[in-house]
Formats: C-alpha cells, sequence, structure tokens
C-alpha cells in the first residue's frame, strides 16, 4: 500500500489585492486635496473678552492701514504705495524705533499684510504691531 504525502502546497503571497488598496488610497487623497481653498477654510471668530483694560490712544505711533480690497492708508488718508515707502524710509531715517501699527480689515487677504511687514522691515523698522477690524469696529 503506498501511503500518500500529505504536504501542503505552500503559501504564496498574492499582492493582487494589495495593489487595489494602494491605489484607491493614493486615489481617495488625490481626490480629497483636489477640493478648493475655500471649502478648506474653517471660519474661526476669535472670541470678544469684556475684562480687557482699556489704554488710551498712542499718539506716538504712525498707523498704516488696509481695508478688505488691500487699499493702503497711512496716517487715515489713502495713498499709494510709493508714496508709503517715501514715509516709511523718512520715518527711518528720522526715527528708527518709531513705533508702526498695521491696521487690517479681518478680511483683507493675508499676503497684503505680509507685504506691508515686509516694506516695515525693509526700511528697517521693526517695531511694528498688528491690530485686525472688522465693520462693528468702524461703526462705534
Amino acid at each position: 500500500m503506498r501511503l500518500r504525502s500529505r504536504r501542503q502546497p505552500e503559501p504564496d503571497v498574492t499582492i493582487g489585492p494589495l495593489i487595489d488598496c494602494v491605489f484607491l488610497l493614493l486615489t481617495f487623497f488625490l481626490v480629497a486635496t483636489m477640493y478648493k481653498k475655500k471649502d478648506r477654510d474653517i471660519d474661526i471668530v476669535p472670541p470678544e473678552s469684556s475684562s480687557a483694560v482699556k489704554l488710551p490712544p498712542d499718539d506716538d505711533q504712525c498707523v498704516i492701514g488696509i481695508n478688505e480690497s488691500g487699499e493702503v492708508f497711512w496716517q487715515g488718508e489713502a495713498v499709494s504705495r510709493t508714496h508709503l515707502h517715501a514715509e516709511l524710509a523718512s520715518i527711518a531715517s528720522a526715527h528708527p524705533e518709531q513705533r508702526i501699527r498695521l491696521d487690517a480689515h479681518f478680511e483683507t487677504p493675508f499676503e497684503k499684510v505680509v507685504e506691508m511687514l515686509d516694506a516695515c522691515k525693509f526700511r528697517g523698522l521693526s517695531n511694528v504691531g498688528i491690530r485686525t477690524y472688522d465693520d462693528r469696529y468702524n461703526a462705534r
């Protein structure tokens, strides 16, 4: 009587399903990252403080304003960027430690804010503060 060998066939790893999973993940991440930027933004409303200390306005600082459309204001008056650079150059030569406040509307593109910060830094003015405001701020 002859005995049969009960050797099991050697298991092999099929990589077909693994490749399917990898392509499925790749497709998912490609589709997930193709959404518009506006759809990915999270609207954050900063909290308002009722216990904040009200300080008197500082008359010793210069104010650069930027509205939501990117228009530039110097001390409350609309100016061109060339005029603003000239003002910053004259202040930097006379008072390099002059305080500058950058007022930006909360819908102002951040690139415009960075552009104004770069202009101040280029002129050697490093004492720059940033403040944001909205339409309710101007209504008071």
